[in-house]
């Protein structure tokens, strides 16, 4: 399963990959190597003020019937269960009613450097985008309750899912977090986008596209936030190679896929990239 996720750019890299995107008032930027469920970080909202709101990493006030907190949301609901990768049913999220209003009104870019998986087999990488693609925005779904105690607005968001694609898959894992093409990410957040262009938004992300590397297992104590937890251990799982072309290293054949419309433009590769991010 996808685990964790970092944070970590510099924040007027931030605001300007997110078209000179501002903090909120009462926000402060903290960049983050490891940031689980329950953590605060960045998400934004509203499309035409491309405001950063601070909210917490699990969905709160769903459902009496649901967690207390979810800090992820599967793109098909509760179909394909199996989690099988060749799946072409419906995006069945909109089928649970306690997701319905939100995907289709209440849906903000989660900001990212990369991600992590690989902690329910020991074996934790760092996921990223190839060509120094960071940072990017998750599919995300956030909600507002009021704190009790202080009166407070808060907020909070749930990271979409999907099957995972080669890549995610050869290590074992067999879910990822929808990650969404730039040109998407407007009429992602856009509240008059239809139903069917949000559902069509959320498929894995091109495995030509990405790559990954192994770190340290001190990844997975929660105490711990500082770039040595992302430092590679081993070599990518994919070799780059000039040109943008990619192969395994002990294979020749490599997946090169292209994004169908639904999944965004083509996007080649300038340059090799470093092998860690």
């Amino acid at each position: 399963m996808f685990d964790r996720y970092i944070l970590a750019r510099n924040f007027n890299r931030i605001s300007t990959r997110f078209g000179m995107a501002k903090l909120a008032d009462s926000s402060t930027y903290n960049p983050s190597y490891n940031i689980s469920a329950g953590n605060t970080s960045h998400v934004i909202i509203n499309y035409q003020t491309k405001v950063i709101e601070q909210a917490e990493f699990g969905l709160k006030g769903v459902s009496p019937k649901m967690p207390e907190s979810l800090p992820f949301v599967r793109a098909e609901g509760k179909r394909n269960l199996s989690n099988d990768p060749y799946y072409t049913g419906s995006k069945a999220i909109f089928l649970q009613p306690e997701f319905n209003n939100l995907i289709r009104k209440q849906r903000c870019l989660v900001i990212a450097d990369a991600f992590i998986i690989g902690f329910e087999s020991n074996n934790p990488h760092l996921v990223y985008l190839r060509g120094k693609q960071r940072p990017f925005a998750f599919a995300g779904i956030w909600n507002k309750t009021i704190d009790e105690a202080t009166g407070e607005d808060v907020y909070s968001f749930a990271i979409i899912t999907t099957t995972a694609n080669s890549l995610v898959a050869e290590l074992g894992v067999k879910r990822m977090p929808v990650i969404l093409f730039n040109e998407f990410e407007n009429r992602w957040l856009r509240p008059s986008t239809e139903l069917s262009e949000i559902l069509n938004m959320l498929n894995p992300y091109p495995t030509n596209l990405m790559n990954a590397y192994p770190i340290a297992t001190t990844i997975r104590e929660v105490e711990k936030n500082d770039i040595s937890l992302i430092q590679p251990v081993g070599k990518p799982v994919l070799q780059e190679f000039k040109g943008g072309w990619i192969r395994k290293r002990e294979k020749v054949k490599e997946e090169s896929h292209k994004p169908t419309l639904a999944e965004g433009a083509w996007i080649k590769p300038e340059h090799p990239t470093k092998t860690h991010l």
